[in-house]
């Protein structure tokens, strides 16, 4: 979905000088209103919380505006959530709580035995509150695939004309992938560079250094470009000395060039302008559902009004 469009549009619903918002005061505990629905400030925490986690962290030289901003991004989402289960509910769809408790299943699985709930006590968040964001992320989902996906299916036209003006882009150079094997010690790559020659799967040595990359022939270093032409798929190169490290370079596959003809480009093509239509009816949609609800934003969260003349301050 087009998020950074969505977050564009909702957040003119917290500038004061564009919208309708309300400024009368909100019960002790909500931020907003969507449609008489309290958005909680424990909600927009959340929210704000989790954005920092993945950003890399807070910065400690935020400004009052900044931050001002960063919480009206977040609950520029929580508005988001709310109008769409309130659109799922008028056509008679929703999440049910156990969808919610499979999926939560289904990430704890990803976790080693504790790690779920200490990363949650690192986010400073109680488990009701993640599930509540769950079921939020699990609603948009079940909009994107019930309500946007309908009449999306391209007509073989579309297809066509879509491959006809963009034919180039289905043109692949030679694909390279390899192995770079590196370290400090020339005897320790030696060795590394044997063992992968008897046994593709074995395991390297610590202070040697494994990384595996695709590039075209027209993007390798000049310095492979000899070592890499005299390989079979599986074979590596001599170990040489490099700008730092002593280093070999294994080929473990080349993919020869490609044109994909119309026949074979369909299934992509077709799914690229599925997509297109989502987000297309995804853009229309959040923008008449935000003309017609009532949203009610704290004044506290609510951008403040640039002032000019000679009483500025």
């Amino acid at each position: 979905m087009p998020r950074f469009l969505l977050l564009c549009m909702l957040w003119l619903c917290l500038a004061p000088s564009v919208t309708a918002c309300f400024r009368e005061s909100l019960p002790a505990g909500t931020v907003a209103t969507v449609n008489g629905q309290p958005i909680s400030l424990r909600q927009l925490n959340a929210v704000q919380t989790l954005s920092h986690y993945r950003s890399g962290g807070p910065s400690s030289e935020l400004s009052v505006d900044a931050l001002r901003k960063q919480y009206g991004i977040a609950l520029s989402s929580l508005i988001v959530y709310s109008l769409v289960v309130q659109e799922l509910r008028k056509n008679g769809l929703a999440v049910s709580a156990e969808q919610v408790l499979a999926e939560e299943a289904r990430i704890r699985a990803d976790y080693p035995a504790g790690e779920f709930e200490q990363a949650l006590l690192e986010l400073q968040m109680d488990i009701q509150t993640w599930r509540e964001l769950l079921h939020s992320q699990l609603a948009l989902r079940l909009f994107a695939e019930k309500v946007l996906s309908q009449d999306t299916e391209p007509s073989l036209l579309e297809i066509q004309t879509y491959y006809a003006q963009r034919e180039k882009e289905f043109s692949y150079p030679t694909s390279l992938y390899l192995r770079l094997i590196s370290g400090e010690d020339q005897i320790l790559v030696e060795n590394a560079r044997a063992a992968l020659l008897n046994n593709p799967a074995a395991l390297l040595l610590p202070g040697v250094l494994e990384q595996k990359t695709a590039m075209t022939k027209a993007s390798l270093p000049e310095e492979w470009h000899k070592d890499i032409e005299a390989l079979e798929p599986g074979g590596i190169s001599p170990v040489r000395k490099g700008r730092f490290q002593y280093q070999a370079v294994q080929l473990l596959e080349e993919v020869p060039a490609n044109h994909m003809s119309a026949v074979e480009a369909y299934p992509l093509i077709k799914q690229t302008l599925i997509e297109e239509k989502i987000d297309e009816k995804y853009a229309a949609w959040i923008e008449q559902a935000v003309q017609k609800a009532e949203i009610r934003v704290s004044v506290y969260l609510q951008e403040r009004p640039v002032s000019s003349g000679p009483e500025a301050k």
